[in-house]
């Protein structure tokens, strides 16, 4: 397959054909989330690695909403993976240095901790290597939403357990806003994966409506989603976790 190649089936280039106005516009969403994470000066490398995979998902992913080929294809969902594998190892050095910390006068438990987040962090990036290997194979691009979903899902396993170390004070301050930003992100999936498949067999407009909100709703939840895992890595009595008028979550002063 060449790269100008189409590789498209999503529901607005069913109903009205390329370029997709509607699911290009909206990949805007993703893309100002991306950018919007990394103007805080105070970021960790980290961070901004994350928000800089979600911008670039934003780029790439109106790159393939208007042209609608491989290329745009990979240069969209290489990134997805970058972030969500990126997010994982963020997530897992987090409980690392949490279970360390806990540990702090145990030297084998320590020991034996260092050991397991390396070989973790090999298969990590074992794993991701061979999902964008095979995300660019003809014969498997259709199991790519199936995939990355699965591996999100093992994201929301990571945050999970790092939940069950947290103390009482920063659990209560989180679990809420956690709730909220999973919700975001599961609620987006299930609109994209509903409205697309139905779109397969009754061609109503309303469904045009799917796509972009599953743009809106990722970025806005993982935005938060990479917040809240921050603040738990750096988190001091002096500073709460809050909303602001996006309804985005940001560090504040505590009052």
């Amino acid at each position: 397959m060449y790269w100008t190649d189409i590789d498209h089936s999503f529901c607005e280039s069913t109903l009205t054909g390329l370029p997709e106005y509607y699911n290009a516009i909206s990949s805007l969403f993703i893309l100002f989330f991306g950018l919007y994470g990394m103007i805080n000066t105070y970021n960790e490398l980290f961070i901004d690695i994350l928000y800089a995979n979600l911008a670039i998902v934003g780029i790439g992913s109106f790159g393939y909403h208007w042209f609608g080929n491989i290329g745009w294809a990979l240069f969209d969902e290489i990134p997805m993976i970058l972030a969500i594998f990126t997010g994982i190892i963020y997530t897992d050095n987090v409980y690392f240095l949490l279970s360390k910390e806990k540990n702090y006068n145990d030297i084998l438990v320590i020991k034996n901790l260092v050991y397991e987040k390396k070989i973790k962090l090999l298969v990590y990036l074992f794993s991701m290597c061979i999902i964008i290997i095979y995300n660019a194979m003809t014969n498997f691009r259709k199991l790519f939403p199936t995939i990355f979903g699965i591996v999100a899902t093992y994201l929301y396993y990571k945050i999970f357990i790092l939940m069950k170390l947290l103390n009482h004070n920063l659990k209560h301050i989180i679990l809420h806003k956690i709730q909220n930003s999973l919700f975001t992100i599961a609620l987006s999936a299930i609109i994209w994966i509903s409205t697309e498949l139905t779109c397969n067999y009754i061609k109503l407009y309303i469904f045009l409506l799917g796509h972009p909100l599953w743009h809106f709703f990722i970025g806005h939840g993982f935005y938060n989603l990479i917040q809240i895992v921050y603040f738990i890595k750096t988190y001091d009595e002096k500073h709460i976790l809050q909303y602001n008028k996006l309804y985005l979550l940001e560090k504040k002063d505590y009052q």
